[in-house]
């Protein structure tokens, strides 16, 4: 039988990308209805890393702050910068308190699809489906996207009229947003591919199984990689294989060069071989496709370093809470006024947009987040893993550098199935680590040192040196009330 929460959360990424991308607000009650029931259906909140945990902390004492009515003297010494725009009397520090608790509403859906995540991930049968899952919906947007490509262009999803501008990719009608989404999904029908090519050594029908893995995660590998081409986002190839270049290492085993220094010195020459060539060859076409990069199309006489410019003055106005999350377009005309009839409401920078909103304490947010991030994905940690703990880890890792990445000159994550898509991969990140902690409880002593120095997972998770991958007994489904056992 297959359990509600997974058939939720493919109903939630699937359904979403079928649904324009999920922007239509009947499609975000639907989504967080059935995140509703997943958090409903945990029946006990999985365990997260402890900077994660003060992250969640931190963002929701701020959006009380941000939402609470304050005196007005108490928000002119908070925000300096917006007393010739402030309420008189008791008011929010928020300067659109509607848009902040709707900002609060999409945060409540990601950690609710991120902890059915973490629950699914933290099995041995549950980190395949979240793989596949994530997999199959990059699949579905980029037949969506080469279908509406060839057939419609100027419709969306073959249907609806594109009245709001860009191109016809997809369900986002922005080539930038699609290759965002593929960054979000491409890794793991990668993860899938590498795992089922190791498995391809096993005999009988696990060979059967790994075969037409392989042959799934090839198709949708091919697939996934055509669209992106076709969508003509250069950002988006270049973010992905940047990511995927710096978290080659995580894929890699451990000992294959142990204390050789002569490959690391060969691929290293290579590369500035050819990145010398290439830009003394082609220059002038590098210098240009940087330019396009921080052009901004349909905004004449613009571009992104403006934005950012006056995103910065916007927070040097309250640079402690910002002026409220989702608060961005409705404050941005103080310091970036509208440039004829372009009316500027995404900071094309999400960081910056976020710092802007949430002030030095959505900073401090985003780097809790980041180094909780770094302690469950560092290299060391990772590369002595099985491979069917460690590609999944690698996957995600590439999936949340790229997007780090693109971020920095876009704002995809304002798209609903990007946010889910993300929201998948944290709470994969969140099920692994988990997974891996009883696993060094269970290696323990009585007299609770662990045993064999700090090598915990020496029985069940390290590598091995066939690394074949069998599974240990005591790998097996350890998250309670999982319906997959």
């Amino acid at each position: 039988m297959i359990s509600r929460h997974r058939v939720a959360l493919g109903a939630l990424l699937l359904g979403n990308a079928i649904a324009y991308a999920g922007v239509d607000p009947p499609v975000r009650w639907l989504t967080a209805l059935l995140v509703l029931l997943l958090v409903v259906d945990l029946r006990r909140l999985p365990d997260l890393p402890q900077t994660h945990r003060l992250a969640l902390v931190t963002v929701a004492a701020l959006i009380v702050a941000q939402l609470v009515p304050l005196l007005e003297s108490l928000r002119r010494l908070l925000q300096p910068g917006f007393a010739e725009v402030m309420a008189e009397g008791w008011a929010p520090l928020s300067l659109a308190p509607w848009a902040t608790l709707q900002v609060a509403a999409s945060m409540v859906v990601m950690l609710g699809i991120a902890l059915t995540a973490a629950r699914m991930a933290g099995t041995r049968s549950g980190l395949p489906v979240v793989l596949t899952l994530v997999a199959a919906t990059g699949v579905l947007i980029a037949i969506l996207g080469l279908a509406g490509e060839a057939g419609a262009p100027a419709k969306v999803l073959l249907i609806r009229d594109n009245s709001g501008g860009g191109g016809p990719y997809g369900p986002y009608v922005n080539g930038n947003h699609f290759a965002q989404g593929v960054e979000l999904t491409l890794p793991a029908a990668l993860v899938l591919l590498a795992v089922g090519a190791r498995q391809l050594r096993e005999s009988g029908g696990r060979r059967q199984v790994a075969v037409m893995m392989v042959l799934g995660a090839a198709v949708a590998t091919a697939v996934v990689i055509a669209a992106l081409l076709r969508s003509g986002s250069r950002g988006g190839a270049l973010f992905l294989v940047t990511a995927l270049v710096v978290t080659l290492p995580l894929w890699l085993r451990p000992r294959r060069f142990r204390g050789k220094i002569w490959p690391g010195v060969v691929v290293g020459i290579l590369l500035l071989a050819v990145i010398g060539g290439l830009s003394w060859a082609r220059l002038p076409a590098l210098e240009d496709g940087l330019r396009d990069l921080l052009m901004v199309e349909g905004v004449d006489g613009n571009n992104r370093w403006d934005f950012w410019a006056g995103t910065f003055r916007s927070w040097s106005r309250s640079p402690l809470v910002g002026s409220g999350l989702g608060s961005y377009r409705y404050v941005i005309g103080l310091d970036k006024p509208a440039t004829g009839a372009a009316v500027l409401e995404q900071a094309h920078n999400d960081w910056l947009e976020w710092a802007s909103t949430a002030g030095l304490t959505g900073v401090v947010v985003l780097i809790l987040f980041l180094v909780g991030v770094w302690v469950a994905l560092r290299p060391r940690r990772v590369r002595r893993l099985r491979f069917d703990l460690r590609y999944p880890l690698a996957g995600a890792a590439a999936a949340l550098t790229a997007t780090a990445l693109h971020e920095m000159v876009g704002f995809g994550l304002q798209t609903p199935v990007n946010r889910y898509l993300l929201a998948a991969w944290v709470g994969l990140v969140w099920g692994v680590w988990r997974r891996l902690e009883e696993g060094k409880a269970r290696a323990r002593t009585p007299d609770g040192v662990v045993a064999d120095g700090d090598v915990y997972e020496t029985e069940e998770l390290l590598i091995t040196d066939s690394d074949s991958g069998a599974d240990s007994g005591a790998d097996a489904e350890v998250t309670g009330g999982d319906g997959g056992r």
